[in-house]
């Protein structure tokens, strides 16, 4: 009986901790066919994404005009493997990784799962990286958040397919609708 009690433990841990719950978050802002879920820890934030697509899920922050200035992460499951990326919109409307700019990939955490239609994407920024790439993440004020998400194709490149821009306070969960 002990034995059985030990590893029922041990299956339900690592079934939670392998998947991505929502109650693992503190706030979730709920869109038709997008969620964003965050919790502020200390000098972190940990976000998840998920949308009603099989392509790309994206989330920018504090853009200063149209796209340019935000610190963009965006990322995609195929074949089962999760490729999360860090952005820097250096345009109004284009961005490049922080790499190709000098920077790097301060994601951490990544990861992700596509089923049902859905993907989504969970990762872990610090709130100062300290890099050119990524402005310090307010967190006890309203910041600008863009989200997003692509066609049914995983390739960074494709377009649109949903966008929507939000104010958000990360620390009391509060949002206002922009776009």
């Amino acid at each position: 009986m002990r034995k059985y009690i030990i590893w029922s433990v041990i299956l339900l841990f690592f079934g939670v901790a392998g998947s991505v719950p929502a109650a693992k978050y503190a706030h979730t802002l709920k869109l038709k066919n997008m969620d964003m879920s965050w919790t502020v820890k200390g000098d972190k934030i940990n976000i998840s994404l998920k949308a009603k697509t099989t392509g790309w899920v994206a989330v920018g922050i504090d853009p200063e005009t149209v796209m340019q200035g935000a610190h963009i992460i965006i990322g995609a499951v195929k074949n089962g493997k999760v490729k999360i990326q860090d952005h820097y919109a250096n345009k109004k409307r284009g961005h490049k990784k922080d790499e190709k700019l000098g920077g790097k990939n301060n994601v951490l955490n990544p990861a992700g799962s596509e089923k049902n239609g859905y993907t989504t994407i969970s990762f872990t920024l610090r709130l100062d990286s300290n890099e050119e790439w990524d402005k310090p993440i307010k967190v006890n004020e309203m910041t600008r958040v863009m989200l997003a998400y692509g066609t049914g194709r995983d390739s960074f490149s494709t377009g649109h397919k949903f966008r929507t821009v939000y104010d958000i306070n990360f620390t009391t969960g509060e949002a206002k609708k922009i776009k």
